[in-house]
């Protein structure tokens, strides 16, 4: 499968990481699950850094 893809990131499709926010840039491995990509790292997927998810009662005023 070609993709057209020249070298320049710019044209690229991206969007945020789910849990820190993080920019994420297409990559030819996310090919066949592109929507379902919500992570930037397995980091972020397990929770280990970044800043909690929206609505967690991290900050203890619950």
């Amino acid at each position: 499968m070609k993709t057209g893809f020249k070298g320049n990131k710019q044209f690229l499709p991206s969007k945020p990481c789910a849990r820190c926010g993080r920019e994420m840039t297409w990559r030819k491995a996310w090919a066949r699950n592109w929507q379902a990509v919500r992570y930037c790292s397995d980091a972020c997927r397990s929770g280990k850094h970044g800043r909690p998810p929206t609505g967690s009662q991290a900050d203890g005023s619950g």
